[in-house]
This record gives structure tokens, C-alpha cells and sequence, in this order.
């Protein structure tokens, strides 16, 4: 694959100090054959002067108004495919990349030819031995969720070996450019969240292979021990567009979850965010879920307006009594022993 070309789609918005310490880790990994791409999203910070400045080996695509993730990461797609790149590589620009990161990803490449669609073990920044995320799958028939962890041993092996799975984390995910031809770009109704998880569902329904290699070569910012509640925008976005997802792929029934199923299995998972956020006093990212799943069911798609929703007072009374329902069951629970 040494002849082939890898386009590197690193996207930024307001992310400057994230940015600079991406692309001081990327350099020493650079290859032939490696194009380098920032994509600054309608930043407002002096993204694309800095990094033309002080990057000149990475050209600058400048969107001039911000269209989310969805939209930043297209318009590095198309630069890409008209630049007749045979890989894609989506890499977020609060990462820290091994310097080996296309060594071992061109030889994943050459000794996985069935895979259209390959990523690396991630680690934490701040936890730099724990493991962020390796394999999904998504939609199992016995999970109360719907992303299902599947572990990959980093064996380190010559030539990579990929795990086949269902999801690449989008954080660093690198995508054969035949296949995006074939199956199309991100989904803009989307605009963020959820993004990756609807191209890997294309690619399955398209009948390509998605494999996480067994290296760790990304660091993702973040640590292993930071909170999973408080973050108002995921919360929404994780409501309205997995549903999205459930209508768009007619339930996701990849490993055999009846659409009525997922449906049920839906609203639990909605509920569990609900109460979790509402336990810790994150009563914002609470409204969220609820402004989430209203969006999803109405068909809403694109960024979060603020706006009154139909219905939204009906989900929250619903999810409200069955929190003091299970809130009282534990309270007599308790008593008793």
C-alpha cells in the first residue's frame, strides 16, 4: 500500500492548544504517501492562519461557517476524493498519534485486503496505559444498551491483525475511498453524535468489513475517571439520533434484535440517562434527553434549537414517576433489611 494514497482529515473548531499538540505528534508519523489535511470548521481563534503558519507541511481547508463534525468532516471527504486519495483516514484534533501510526495502519491495510474500514486500539491522554475504546457492536439482542464493547488484545502482532466489529470509533477511523464513492459521505442530519456508528452501518449493508487492529496508536484527551453525566449537547445528540439511527436502518437488526425490540430497548436506555442525570443534579443534560427523543421521534434532524416540544412534558412526567416508583421500591427495600 507504500504506493497508495492516505488523505488525513484532522477537523478543528475553536481548538487551537488541541490542534497544535495533534499535529506536533503527527509530523514524526508523516510518510510518503501521507497527505495531511487540517479542516478548520468556522473557527474564530486564528486556526487556519496559525496552522499555515506554523504547520506548512498540512494544507488548510477553511469552512467558513461551522457546520459540526458532520460537515467539517464532508468537506474534508471531498477534498480528499478529489484529490484521488485511495484511504481516508478521520482523525480528531484532540488526539496524540504513535509515531508509528501509518507504518502500522498501511500494513494493516496490505494484510487485511477484505477490511474497507480499519482503527486502531485509543487510548486516555491521561490515563496513557487504559484502554478508551476498542471494539462495538451494536444492537445485540441480550444488551439493555446498544454499543457493546468488544474487546481487543493489543498483541502488537507483524503484520496487524483486525478484529472484526461493527463500529470504528470515529476518533481515528480510516475508510478504503472506493467505499465512501460507494455508500456515500456522513449523514448531515445528523450533524454530530452517532456520525460514525450510520457509516459503519453502510458499510456493513454494503458489505464491507470493519476491523480494529490489534496496536494502540491514538490517544484520545480524556481521562479514565472522568464523568460520564453533565455534558448537556450528548445527551441530546444520543437521544435524538439514535433513534435516527433505529428508523433510518429499519431497528439495526445486524445481530438479529427484532425492530420492536430495539424500539423497547430504546426507551430504557433513554430512561437510565434520564434518571442518571437527574441523580447527579444535572438537571440541563436531564431536559436534554427529553428534547432528544421528542427531535428523534418528530424527525428532527441538524444542530439543537431551543424551542418547546410536543410531547416533552408527557416524556418527562412518565420518566419522573417511574423514578419515584423505583426511588420508593429501594427506600422500602432498604427499611426492610
Amino acid at each position: 500500500m507504500t504506493d497508495e494514497t492516505i488523505f488525513v482529515v484532522v477537523l478543528s473548531y475553536n481548538g487551537l492548544a488541541d490542534t497544535r499538540k495533534c499535529l506536533t505528534s503527527l509530523l514524526p508519523a508523516v510518510r510518503p504517501g501521507v497527505r495531511p489535511v487540517l479542516v478548520d470548521n468556522g473557527s474564530t481563534d486564528g486556526t487556519a492562519e496559525a496552522v499555515a503558519r506554523e504547520f506548512p507541511w498540512c494544507e488548510v481547508v477553511r469552512v467558513e461557517v461551522n457546520q459540526g463534525p458532520v460537515g467539517g468532516n464532508n468537506a474534508g471527504i471531498t477534498a480528499a476524493l478529489e484529490a484521488g486519495a485511495k484511504w481516508i483516514m478521520l482523525l480528531n484534533n484532540d488526539t496524540t498519534v504513535d509515531p508509528r501510526l501509518f507504518d502500522r495502519m498501511q500494513a494493516a491495510a496490505a494484510a487485511n485486503p477484505a477490511f474497507a474500514v480499519l482503527g486502531p486500539v485509543i487510548k486516555f491522554m491521561d490515563d496513557p496505559e487504559v484502554v478508551m475504546t476498542d471494539g462495538c457492536l451494536f444492537n445485540l439482542p441480550q444488551s439493555r444498551g446498544f454499543f457493546t464493547r468488544k474487546p481487543v488484545a493489543v498483541a502488537c502482532s507483524e503484520p496487524p491483525r483486525a478484529t472484526e466489529v461493527d463500529i470504528v470509533n470515529g476518533c481515528c477511523l480510516m475508510i478504503r475511498a472506493d467505499m465512501i464513492r460507494t455508500i456515500g459521505k456522513f449523514d448531515d442530519r445528523i450533524f454530530m453524535y452517532h456520525d460514525e456508528a450510520d457509516l459503519c452501518i453502510r458499510v456493513l449493508n454494503a458489505n464491507g468489513r470493519l476491523g480494529v487492529i490489534d496496536h494502540a496508536l491514538i490517544w484520545h484527551k480524556g481521562s479514565a475517571t472522568s464523568k460520564v453525566t453533565g455534558k448537556k449537547s450528548i445527551r441530546y445528540f444520543d437521544a435524538r439520533n439514535l433513534w435516527y439511527l433505529l428508523k433510518k436502518h429499519r431497528g439495526a437488526t445486524i445481530h438479529g434484535r427484532r425492530p420492536l425490540a430495539a424500539k423497547l430497548a430504546y426507551f430504557r436506555y433513554m430512561y437510565y440517562w434520564y434518571a442518571a442525570e437527574l441523580e447527579a443534579g444535572n438537571h440541563p443534560s436531564a431536559s436534554a434527553v427529553i428534547d432528544g427523543i421528542c427531535d428523534g421521534l418528530a424527525g428532527v434532524g441538524g444542530p439543537y434549537q431551543a424551542r418547546r416540544r410536543t410531547f416533552g412534558s408527557l416524556f418527562r412526567v412518565m420518566f419522573n414517576l417511574v423514578h419515584w416508583v423505583q426511588g420508593t421500591s429501594r427506600k422500602s427495600l432498604s427499611q426492610a433489611s
